[in-house]
């Protein structure tokens, strides 16, 4: 039976250099472009997102899968107005998502592609960060801004955790979103670190458990714990049976508040530390320390953010926690050494990596 393929990513010091080329490029052609302009351009960014969102809802690149197609028959297909739906795709196509064609036809290309609903696709982050209800968020992220609370609250009149809980349908979307994002964090992940010497991982508040999946996959000999709220815990066990490790693997209902399972040499937390205030942060790494053994590692995977004026997805990604999360957050390195420090454990190192996350490792 075949395995799941998992890509090597190249060195992620050679990427980010990249990287940091391709902002310099884009600071470079705002300074030389007229400042009123150049801000509206900015502005304008959210009609290319809002489009983006529209056209992995409709799955017009899954319609474009086996070659191109009118803008009439994508119409049909979708059940749209022909003209709008034209307008819409021919915009997309001028920032380089989808090609138009002679006669109104459209092909995909590789970033409409990513919009696929295939292994590596992005379509489902795409819809959740789009279509629903953080779109809602960041329209009341003047409300934040002014008084520090969550949009999260004034629009569900609750966490943004727990509404997911009431609401399968919005939890669905969600949970399929967070493994587009897993799949392309563990790729970059299994390229920069060397996970042979683990015995067993257990991947705390892993979700559906694709980044633990693909460790099993590459490193035969592991064992596996994916520790996650029951209802989503249970979508874990189809994707473990697709790398064909559920045999290694187990999945163990539980809140990581109350209680930490025990017996891994390795634990890792993905996406968890910038929902949590530090408070809450320290509280977790001392859980965790609690049933670590002395050569035991936690590995933290998120994004750091550099005290500097450079582009960086880090800051981005921290406005999303503002808006969504009371007191979650991305940190600079320095703020982890502080967390780190007050859970009487030792930062060992920080990795970056080809995506924008970092691999924190962490030892007692």
């Amino acid at each position: 039976m075949r395995k799941n393929k998992i890509p090597q990513y190249p060195p992620a010091k050679i990427l980010k250099f990249f990287e940091r080329f391709r902002y310099l490029l884009v600071r470079l052609s705002r300074k030389l472009t007229p400042a009123n302009v150049a801000i509206i351009e900015i502005v304008q960014g959210f009609y290319v997102t809002k489009a983006i969102g529209v056209a992995a809802g409709l799955n017009l690149a899954e319609l474009l899968k086996k070659g191109e197609k009118t803008v009439t028959e994508l119409a049909k297909l979708t059940r749209t107005h022909e003209d709008s739906l034209y307008r819409l795709m021919r915009m997309l196509a001028s920032q380089g998502v989808f090609i138009e064609k002679k006669n109104k036809c459209f092909i995909n290309n590789r970033l409409s592609e990513t919009l696929l609903d295939r292994q590596d696709s992005m379509r489902h982050m795409v819809i959740h960060q789009v279509n629903g209800i953080n779109w809602k968020m960041f329209e009341k992220l003047d409300h934040v801004v002014k008084t520090g609370n969550n949009a999260a609250q004034d629009i569900l009149g609750m966490d943004v955790f727990e509404y997911l809980e009431k609401n399968p349908d919005k939890n669905e979307i969600y949970n399929q979103a967070m493994t587009n994002n897993s799949l392309m964090l563990s790729y970059s992940i299994l390229s920069e670190y060397n996970f042979s010497r683990a015995e067993t991982i257990v991947d705390i508040g892993g979700g559906q458990g694709i980044l633990l999946s693909m460790i099993l996959s590459k490193y035969n000999d592991i064992q596996g714990k994916v520790f996650d709220l029951q209802h989503v815990v249970e979508g874990a066990k189809k994707i473990a049976e697709e790398y064909k490790v559920s045999d290694r693997m187990e999945f163990i209902p539980g809140n990581f508040f109350e209680n930490i399972p025990q017996g891994g040499d390795i634990y890792l937390l993905k996406s968890i530390v910038h929902n949590l205030s530090d408070n809450q942060c320290i509280n977790l790494l001392k859980k965790i320390k609690g049933v670590l053994p002395q050569n035991g590692k936690i590995l933290i995977f998120e994004p750091v953010i550099e005290n500097n004026n450079r582009y960086s997805f880090a800051k981005l990604y921290d406005i999303q926690m503002l808006v969504s999360r009371q007191d979650g957050k991305e940190r600079t390195k320095e703020d982890f050494k502080e967390l780190i420090s007050k859970s009487d454990l030792k930062l060992n190192k920080v990795i970056q990596t080809a995506a924008p996350f970092s691999i924190i490792e962490i030892t007692k």
